[in-house]
Formats: structure tokens, C-alpha cells, sequence
């Protein structure tokens, strides 16, 4: 696969994740989170699950090298119940943008674990998504409960891009990743969902399930698997964000959600920090950064 055909196929996962995060807000009003991130996972990994079987049988074993797995799909399944949790307190939109801070954190962790400094666009940018989040939340003492949730959530989804990279590059098995880390949600979901659901409110979300757990959940994330064999994870995170973007116009259509002008204004702004943290240090190179800074 070449890269310009990886990165295609990413952004088509951040449309689907776009419009699942519609879903998620829908499937809040009939299902705990712990239930619906584990049944929608489950839908998930049922749909991928025959392309893992003929995975494991090129590859000639289930479990050989899969050791990574295991944080992998830990740290997912944490991150992936923060934001179904946070989204029974705050809107889509607001999700969708603030999700988007995993572009900024996938830096800043690569120089903690890496000892690979960012590029000093990233520290404006950092100081850009600051902003936004300010006008967004109204001021940092008006973020919801939801949109900490988010913020913590969008953390845990850096930690897993640089996770994923490490384990589809060292394994070559992608379909075996996607579907470790949807067991993982299915496993602490259905753990932490507390009484089980009525058959009634199971069938009143199908839809939201099915959207959230064969296309978002299934589809989506086998899609950043596969990908991130043949692109950075830099670059992953950028043409990710763009799910930000697809959650705002999904939740203005379907939902009919509507932002204060202050709140699209840090919109911008976070958008315009997701943009520079990826797209700057292509356009000016660290040399040249550095010599502006000494001027």
C-alpha cells in the first residue's frame, strides 16, 4: 500500500468516527457506557473476527508476538469508556474538538519517550489549543465534568497511536491489534456497566450500536491499523483530527447542536493548533525555526 493511499483510507476512518461519535451521544440515552462500549465492541470484533482468522493462519499462529497486545488493548478500552462516559455530559461537538488533543500529546510523549524534541511550532500550538479550550469551555473553570473526560480520554488515545505503531510494525499482524484492543472494551465495558440491560433498550439503539461497533468500532479502527504499517505516527495523528471536523457537521445535521460564537472561535483556534502541531514542521523546517527564533 502506498502512503498517499494509506492516508486516504485514514481519512475515511475520521469521517467514520465522525459520525460515530453521533452515535456514542444517541446510544447514551439507552445504555450505560460500560454496556454500550462493550456490546458495541463486541459488534466490532465479530465483524473483523474472519479477517483475523486468515491473519493468524498466514501468519501461522494465533498468538505469536501478539505479547504487545495486552497494554495495547488496556489503555484503549480505559480511553474508549472515557469518552462514552463524557459524552452523557457534554455535547459532540465539544467532543469531537476536544478529542483532537491527542495531536498535540503524541509529540510531547514521543520527546518523553523517544527523546525526540518537537519541532518548536508544537510549543505554539500547545499555547493555540490552550486558547481553545478556553473559549470552548467558557474558561477553564467552566469545563464540564465531560469535557475533562474528553480531554483525559484524548491522552489515552495518543498513548494508543504510538502503542499501535510499535505493535503493528514489530508483529505485521494489524487485524490481531484491532481486535485485541476491541476484546479489551468488550471485557471492561461489559465489566464496569453495572445492571445488565433491558432487551428493550437493546433494541431501541441497535442502530447506534451497529454504526458504533461494525463501522466506528470495527471498520474504522482495522482501517488506523492497517494504515499505520505505512505512515507515520505524526502523520496519523493529523489526518485523524479530521474527525473533529466530521463530529461537528454530523452533530449540526442530525443533531441540530449549535455553538455560541465564543465556542467556535476556540474551535478555530484548536483546529488551527491541531493544523501547525502536524502540518508547521513540514513547512518550516526545524533549521529555519530555530534561526527565526535567533533573529
Amino acid at each position: 500500500m502506498s502512503r498517499f493511499t494509506a492516508n486516504f483510507l485514514l481519512l475515511l476512518a475520521a469521517a467514520l468516527w465522525g459520525g460515530g461519535f453521533v452515535a456514542q451521544a444517541e446510544g447514551a440515552a439507552y445504555l450505560s457506557a460500560g454496556w454500550y462500549t462493550g456490546l458495541r465492541f463486541l459488534l466490532g470484533f465479530l465483524a473483523v473476527l474472519p479477517l483475523g482468522v486468515a491473519e493468524a493462519r498466514r501468519a501461522g499462529s494465533v498468538f505469536a508476538g501478539l505479547g504487545g497486545i495486552v497494554p495495547l488493548g488496556l489503555v484503549f478500552a480505559i480511553s474508549s469508556l472515557l469518552q462514552q462516559w463524557a459524552l452523557e455530559l457534554t455535547s459532540v461537538t465539544h467532543a469531537g474538538f476536544l478529542t483532537g488533543l491527542y495531536v498535540i500529546f503524541v509529540p510531547v510523549l514521543e520527546v518523553a519517550f523517544f527523546r525526540r524534541a518537537p519541532h518548536p511550532l508544537v510549543w505554539l500550538a500547545a499555547l493555540l489549543a490552550l486558547a481553545g479550550t478556553w473559549f470552548l469551555g467558557g474558561g477553564f473553570y467552566s469545563l464540564s465534568r465531560g469535557d475533562l473526560l474528553v480531554i483525559l480520554s484524548a491522552f489515552g488515545f495518543a498513548v494508543q497511536i504510538l502503542l499501535m505503531q510499535h505493535v503493528v510494525r514489530g508483529t505485521g499482524r494489524p487485524v490481531a491489534a484491532a481486535l485485541g484492543q476491541s476484546l479489551a472494551c468488550v471485557a471492561l465495558g461489559c465489566a464496569v456497566g453495572g445492571a445488565v440491560p433491558h432487551w428493550h433498550a437493546l433494541a431501541s439503539c441497535l442502530p447506534q450500536l451497529f454504526y458504533g461497533g461494525v463501522i466506528s468500532g470495527g471498520l474504522a479502527f482495522l482501517l488506523q491499523a492497517i494504515c499505520q504499517r505505512h505512515t507515520g505516527a505524526t502523520d496519523t495523528a493529523v489526518i485523524l483530527m479530521a474527525e473533529a471536523l466530521f463530529a461537528a457537521l454530523f452533530a449540526a445535521i442530525i443533531l441540530h447542536e449549535r455553538l455560541s460564537h465564543t465556542g467556535w472561535l476556540g474551535c478555530a483556534l484548536l483546529f488551527g493548533a491541531l493544523v501547525l502541531a502536524q502540518i508547521g514542521p513540514v513547512l518550516l523546517p526545524r533549521r529555519m525555526a530555530a534561526g527565526g527564533e535567533a533573529a
